[in-house]
């Protein structure tokens, strides 16, 4: 794309999209982990300006029903054979590798790394072992708990979603792709109700193990079931299973968009339906937190597993709300958009593929569905203004821009680099 033409969109964007954007407090505090860009010299990532993420993306034909035999097939069974990837994938994989962005990395058996290979090396940096780059998600602000869990959806996520409902309350939901083609109707009551829909990989695989090319069809089928069920949203975020994640899987991941969001207390949840894990050891830690300093603020890992986890998060919920804590979903916490091409569940998508235009971005500015968007999202973010974290904080929270996603879907960027 002409640069003339990306300042046209720019500009256009801007013009639709224009409000202040929330407090970004980089300059505020010390980020502890490693750029890619740093420890590699990366200029830029793969994907050009006229290359958008939502092209990784084209919607399938879907006039199957949702949970037919017919709509399953279109997605993979156990692992996804990286052979049969859309072909889009597999360029832009390509091109990334040839360009330099992709960091050569061994691969793990399980996490575990060869002989020799420290996890915690700058051109490692395993996020499993708590080494951080910037723009990882570690924290929240000061005063807010992130609402969030891994695994689902699950036959214990119904009562889940009815809870979060009742309570009005809204989660980040970090969905295994398999499980999703299972129980698609538990995944579009969580869309329908609110929730922000992320990515957890297909199969729950280790992350570090597996070639580049299976991490990208782990990624892209997750992201290609969500955005097919969702009317063409594209998910913004992915927590890697088991916390799992190197500067290669980061990068492939960056392939797509996607930032990757860790966290700061983990309750060891998933433990409780193997024996090995109670829901009254789970509740203590849970006290100690919730009853524990508000900076910085806290994301908790937790899993819609089986009805014990579920059971550990609602017992614990009454604490969060006594005890003072602001509780969000991932990018509600930082006034940022659900999605890499909308703000939220009910925000029309801004940037779509055109079929016909080989690969140009269509832009779907409707001014008042714009005005209207842009009202509602700056009247949250301004009752809830981000503060900076400790610079004494173990680990910096990223905060994030929802105008400067925006900008950056509606100009076809596929890395929202803010």
């Amino acid at each position: 794309m002409a640069f003339k033409s990306v300042l046209s969109l720019l500009l256009i964007a801007s013009t639709a999209f224009g409000r202040p954007a929330p407090v970004d407090n980089h300059a505020d505090h010390a980020h502890e982990g490693r750029s890619l860009f740093d420890a590699f010299g990366i200029k830029e990532w793969a994907q050009p300006v006229d290359h958008p993420v939502t092209a990784l993306f084209r919607r399938q034909a879907n006039t199957n029903a949702v949970g037919s035999p017919e709509w399953a097939a279109q997605y993979p069974t156990g692992n996804p054979d990286p052979t049969k990837m859309p072909q889009a994938w597999k360029d832009a994989l390509t091109k990334a590798v040839a360009a330099g962005q992709i960091p050569t990395v061994p691969l793990t058996k399980a996490g575990v790394y060869p002989s020799g290979v420290n996890p915690n090396d700058p051109k490692v940096c395993n996020s499993a072992s708590e080494c951080k780059v910037d723009g990882d998600i570690w924290n929240a602000p000061d005063g807010m708990l992130g609402v969030n869990f891994d695994d689902g959806p699950t036959a214990a996520s119904p009562r889940l979603y009815d809870f979060l409902k009742n309570n009005t309350q809204k989660a980040t939901l970090f969905y295994i792709g398999g499980n999703v083609r299972d129980l698609p109707q538990a995944a579009l009551t969580a869309y329908q109700n609110g929730n922000d829909l992320a990515v957890h990989t297909w199969t729950h695989r280790w992350s570090t193990s597996l070639t580049n090319e299976e991490f990208m069809a782990e990624l892209g089928w997750t992201c290609q079931i969500i955005s097919d069920l969702t009317g063409g949203k594209i998910p913004r975020y992915w927590r890697p299973p088991y916390g799992d994640s190197d500067l290669r899987t980061r990068a492939i991941a960056k392939i797509f968009g996607m930032t990757q969001v860790d966290w700061n207390n983990d309750t060891d949840d998933w433990e409780i339906p193997e024996g090995k894990n109670t829901e009254a050891a789970v509740a203590k830690n849970m006290q100690k937190w919730l009853t524990g300093p508000k900076s910085p603020g806290l994301i908790i890992l937790e899993h819609e597993l089986a009805d014990s986890t579920v059971n550990a998060f609602m017992a614990a919920y009454p604490l969060m709300k006594s005890n003072g804590w602001d509780t969000r979903n991932i990018p509600d916490l930082f006034g940022a958009s659900y999605y890499l091409n909308a703000l939220d569940n009910t925000s029309p998508v801004v940037a779509t593929l055109d079929p016909a235009s080989g690969g140009a971005t269509s832009i779907n500015l409707n001014a008042a569905a714009a005005t209207a968007t842009a009202s509602s999202a700056s009247g949250a973010a301004a009752a809830s203004p981000t503060t900076s974290q400790s610079t004494g904080s173990k680990n910096g929270a990223r905060t994030l821009s929802a105008s400067g996603a925006l900008l950056a879907a509606a100009m076809g960027l596929a890395v929202l680099a803010l």
